[in-house]
């Protein structure tokens, strides 16, 4: 017997379809590389939840291979996942933590890739896929999703919209991308809206870049008829960018981000260069831990060896090893309903503090770089008295930054600018967004930085570059548009720009 919510429309006079294909475009076994999937609509799967302790099936999905190319497609209306570039079954290790029940779901997750290693899990042979310029869209968990099997990948030029939209599915592996493990990764071009959330980059974002991305009202889509802030609630509230107990490098330059939040960063090791940050910083210093009751339940997760699958170690969160230069902070006006949640949630549940507030200020109280080296001054070795300096918070960096209409810098930012009066309004009109603004007739002329990987310098746990995918160094010398920045270069994402944005 079936059940449905026809909404008030009479299902003998409609078009009713029941999805019950696992999977449009999938192979039955693992290892099929080197296939591409051009110019075609896939629309109408039931697949299956893909939680990172699982196999992850998608509607489309190599199938733990290498190689892929999928592009140019319309994918769509997917019950679960449209896209998975996840991780093969493992039978005996499959979702352990739901019959097993004595482990967690962070210890099998780290069983799942230490075992991931030992049968195959190798640069050479996983990975490396390429999806690009398709449109995804309406699909109940993610549009992408993956862990493991994404590494190494290129995704660019999507338009990434109206998921989880519906809200029949919650949790965590919900967003418009949410990868595991996104391992050398570049999301580049891509268009992200109305998503629950926009990219969820959990655990091990290591050599991943993002860059030249739009972003914009990525919340929960009844938000607006939401009538009482409940925290509890609230707690799926997204936004642009999640990344999530990861110790970087990772790289978030030359976006446009434009949610009520903007990031929620429960990590360390990310450089955020370039940017135009229109929302809020959300926890900062928390959600690295598991949420035991009473005692110690840190969350321990891998870093590897540089441009490589291969595990270099593991590690809690220290937070901080962070660096923000050149981005433009605008403090637009707060949602009513989050607002009230941000203060109701004042202290942080432990997972979130439902933060809107616009700036780098949730990284005051944390050292800067000459700070934190000063506690290791005299020190060479075991037997010295206790100390903190190996559990203290890591240093923030910052330079270059423009703090509009109240927006509010770290605490220890020397080199900043303040403005006011900044306007921001985002436009759609005959298929195209625009973003009308006075912001470039209200930055003065400043003295930046020219940011490079030389400057970012490298990511303190796996002791790895800001860099590209081959080691080779980047200068952020180029804005969103592909236009040339000067040697001292302007603040955001624009190097030169009118009162019309055509995005």
């Amino acid at each position: 017997m079936l059940y449905a919510n026809f909404h008030g429309l009479d299902p003998n006079a409609e078009n009713v379809e029941i999805s019950v294909r696992p999977a449009c475009f999938y192979p039955r076994r693992e290892g099929v590389g080197y296939i591409t999937l051009s110019g075609f609509t896939v629309c109408r799967a039931a697949t299956q939840w893909a939680p990172p302790t699982a196999y992850q099936e998608g509607m489309i999905g190599p199938h733990w291979s290498k190689g892929w190319v999928i592009e140019d497609c319309e994918i769509y209306e997917s019950k679960c996942s449209g896209i998975s570039l996840g991780k093969y079954r493992q039978p005996d290790n499959d979702n352990k933590w739901l019959h097993k029940k004595y482990k967690d779901g962070t210890q099998t997750e780290r069983e799942c890739i230490c075992r991931a290693q030992y049968e195959g899990w190798t640069k050479e042979r996983i990975g490396s896929h390429i999806v690009r310029r398709c449109n995804i869209h309406d699909c109940g968990q993610t549009g992408i999703v993956g862990h493991l099997g994404g590494v190494f990948s290129l995704i660019e030029d999507n338009h990434i919209h109206h998921i989880n939209n519906k809200q029949n599915l919650a949790g965590a592996e919900i967003g418009g991308i949410k990868m595991h493990a996104a391992i050398d990764v570049i999301i580049r071009r891509n268009h992200f809206h109305h998503c629950t959330r926009g990219l969820w980059l959990d655990w091990q974002a290591q050599g991943t870049r993002v860059t030249g991305n739009f972003f914009h009202h990525n919340t929960l889509p009844n938000l607006s008829e939401t009538e009482e802030p409940d925290p509890t609630a609230l707690m799926g509230m997204g936004e642009d960018i999640f990344v999530e107990v990861s110790h970087g490098p990772t790289l978030i330059d030359n976006n446009i981000l434009l949610s009520h939040r903007s990031m929620k960063l429960a990590c360390q090791g990310v450089a955020v260069v370039h940017n135009l940050i229109g929302g809020g910083l959300a926890a900062v210093g928390i959600g690295t831990d598991n949420g035991a009751k009473t005692l110690s339940s840190l969350r321990y997760t891998p870093y590897h060896v540089p441009h490589r699958t291969e595990v270099a170690g593991f590690m809690t969160f220290l937070h901080g090893d962070m660096r923000f230069y050149n981005n433009i902070f605008v403090q637009q006006p707060m949602h009513p309903v989050l607002k009230a949640a941000m203060e109701a949630m004042k202290g942080g549940s432990g997972w979130d503090d439902g933060n809107v507030a616009v700036g780098t200020f949730p990284y005051d109280g944390y050292p800067t770089y000459e700070e934190w080296d000063r506690e290791f001054e005299g020190y060479c070795g075991m037997g010295s008295e206790p100390s903190d300096r190996y559990y203290m918070h890591l240093p923030v960096w910052a330079g270059g930054n423009v703090y509009a209409n109240g927006a509010v810098p770290w605490e220890k930012e020397k080199d900043f600018t303040k403005i006011e009066g900044v306007e921001l309004s985002l436009g759609y009109e005959n298929g195209e967004y625009t973003l009308k603004t006075n912001l470039y007739e209200l930055l003065p002329k400043l003295d930046t930085p020219m940011v490079s990987t030389e400057l970012l310098g490298e990511a303190f746990e796996p002791e790895q570059r800001f860099e590209g995918p081959d080691g080779e160094a980047i200068v952020f010398d180029s804005d969103y548009f592909g236009e040339h920045r000067g040697i001292r270069p302007v603040p955001g994402p624009f190097e030169s720009a009118g009162a019309v944005l055509k995005l």
